[in-house]
């Protein structure tokens, strides 16, 4: 039986999968990111997309606890994971806005 924090996991990670479009999901890799810098590991929030510094897979975050960041993102076979980072190794990623004729596509 899977635990609540295991249902919700598995939750988010399935919104980021279906809830991409296919294009953005395959480009994520080009995102810009930044450092998390102390000023913004202050505005780190729940829902926030990052990766780690040394690069990986684009991951939400999903909870914060003082330096430690929880964080979701699903493996090369779309299943989910989960994992606790320090804020040390991660870098906060920017979407890339596109126009809304684009979106409907």
């Amino acid at each position: 039986m899977l635990t609540l924090t295991n249902r919700i996991s598995i939750a988010i990670a399935a919104l980021l999968v279906f809830g991409m479009p296919p294009s953005q999901a395959l480009s994520a890799a080009a995102l810009p990111s930044t450092p998390v810098s102390d000023q913004a590991a202050s505005a780190l929030r729940s829902g926030n997309l990052v990766r780690l510094r040394s690069g990986g897979p684009l991951m939400t975050v999903i909870g914060i606890e003082g330096n430690r960041v929880k964080c979701v993102w699903t493996d090369a076979d779309n299943e989910p994971e989960s994992a606790i980072f320090s804020i040390d190794v991660l870098q906060i990623v920017i979407p890339v806005q596109t126009r809304s004729s684009e979106r409907l596509r």
